[in-house]
């Protein structure tokens, strides 16, 4: 492909190149011509002006014209020599060097071309027309030889240029041919492979810096998509294997009732479990896809908020956390459900990682075209090397205590994917053993109210939901 790009690159310089010469050529010629043609006659004109003086009448009247032998001798009789003749004002031929030559006066003063000839006439003393000429054969004759000079020239330079055109297109397209080479080489178990730069500073050199980000991006969402798939793998095996375990251990022998009721119940927490994980792969990989249109619709966003403290009750009350609730009545466009499961797992996620005995607050607030909510807790908070990564799937600041509440990772992943579907965006701020604060700025409804209402008030012995409660991490 390279190779046909190079041909055709050459192609179109040379033919430009053509293009070129051959104007430069066409212009040479003709001033050639033209200098060919001034020269002849700047010539005709002097010899026809020494003619003219050499007019005179007799004492009879009658005109005679008196040339040298000298000058007389530069007019022969011949196809190709220069020629003259001679009329009074009445059109009477007078003299003529050539009696080929057509008597008929030619009129007023002029120059002209007939028949291959160039001829100059002017007017002479007493009256007369004066009239010389010669033949162009010798001015054509060095028009052809510069023609034949100018191609030439022109092929030597024509094959020189396309020499260094294939040369120069073969350097210029060097990058090209380095990026075919990695882009080529480049496999799934061989991503880290670059293009080298070092030689190419030209916009082919910013071509292969931005393919090089780009590979940068491949890889990284290949290793994301493969750290995903394991990590998927890995949650779903782990209660699936507690499910089987427990299964084989019931069916093992015949039971007490009571045993299988225990052994039921394991199972169904199993099958939560490994239900919750799919559905939240489910609602990511459609939201990748763009398949999910969440519907739009005036939100009490503080209803809301209502909603999911009332769902995280029970956990709050099994851990010993305060639940505390304050700011502003906010009215969004949004999708109901989706935003109280985006605040449910900001509120569970905080819960799960606050010291027992801790606060946990949530506060709404007006910014302008913006509603903000916040949901900070008091617990150990993410250390600055997760906080990057705290919202990317199956990430776990804390793997073990996460995996131990039964979290599979992918909450704030859905958090995150919530917010922005909303045309908002989610943010945590957290330094180590001062909490975490997750911040959600949401576009406020046009034309809603936001007026300062005293909701403040701690939820310490919420009654349980009968809403299914949604998992978060601290990812």
């Amino acid at each position: 492909m390279l190779r046909s790009l190079r041909a055709k690159l050459l192609a179109w310089y040379a033919l430009v190149l053509v293009a070129v010469l051959a104007t430069f050529a066409a212009l040479a010629v003709w001033t050639v011509w033209q200098s060919g043609l001034r020269d002849l006659d700047t010539r005709l004109t002097a010899t026809a002006s020494l003619l003219a003086r050499a007019i005179n009448l007799d004492s009879a009247g009658q005109y005679e014209v008196n040339l040298t032998d000298p000058d007389l001798a530069a007019f022969t009789v011949s196809d190709d020599g220069p020629y003259y003749a001679v009329w009074t004002s009445a059109g009477v031929l007078i003299d003529r060097s050539d009696p080929r030559i057509d008597p008929t006066p030619p009129g007023a003063p002029q120059i002209r071309s007939p028949g291959g000839n160039r001829e100059v006439i002017v007017a002479g003393d007493h009256g007369a027309l004066v009239l010389v000429g010669d033949s162009l054969v010798q001015v054509r004759s060095d028009l052809w030889r510069a023609i034949l000079g100018f191609a030439a020239a022109a092929g030597v330079a024509l094959a020189l240029a396309l020499g260094g055109g294939w040369f120069l297109v073969g350097r210029a397209l060097a990058p090209v041919e380095r990026i075919a080479e990695t882009a080529e080489a480049m496999s799934e178990s061989n991503l880290g492979l670059r293009i080298d730069v070092t030689r190419t500073e030209d916009e082919l050199g910013a071509v292969a810096t931005s393919l090089n980000r780009a590979f940068d991006r491949l890889q990284e969402a290949f290793e994301r998509q493969t750290r995903f798939t394991a990590d998927a793998s890995h949650e779903l095996r782990t209660p699936l294997a507690s499910l089987m375990a427990e299964l084989e251990w019931t069916l093992a022998r015949p039971r007490a009732s009571g045993e299988y009721r225990s052994s039921l119940a394991i199972c169904m927490r199993a099958a939560q479990r490994m239900r919750g994980v799919v559905e939240g792969l489910l609602t990511l990989a459609r939201a990748d896809a763009g398949a999910i249109e969440p519907q739009r619709e005036p939100v009490n966003l503080a209803s809301v908020v209502e909603d999911a403290v009332s769902g995280v009750g029970s956990i709050a009350i099994e851990r010993g956390i305060a639940i505390r609730v304050d700011g502003v009545p906010a009215i969004v466009n949004g999708d109901p459900n989706r935003l109280r499961e985006l605040i449910s797992n900001l509120l569970i996620n905080a819960v799960q990682y606050s010291f027992p005995g801790g606060t946990v607050t949530c506060s709404l607030s007006a910014l302008g075209p913006m509603t903000r909510l916040v949901v900070s807790d008091t617990g150990a908070g993410v250390d600055s090397d997760d906080l990057p990564h705290i919202f990317e799937r199956f990430y776990r600041a804390n793997k073990v205590r996460s995996r131990a509440s039964g979290g599979a990772g992918l909450g704030l992943a859905i958090s995150k994917w919530i917010a922005e579907s909303h045309g908002g965006h989610i943010r945590c701020e957290s330094s180590k053993g001062h909490g975490a604060r997750f911040t959600v700025e949401l576009p406020a409804l046009v034309g809603s109210a936001n007026q300062v209402s005293g909701n403040d008030r701690k939820l310490r012995s919420p009654e349980p939901s009968d809403d299914a409660v949604p998992t978060a991490e601290r990812s």
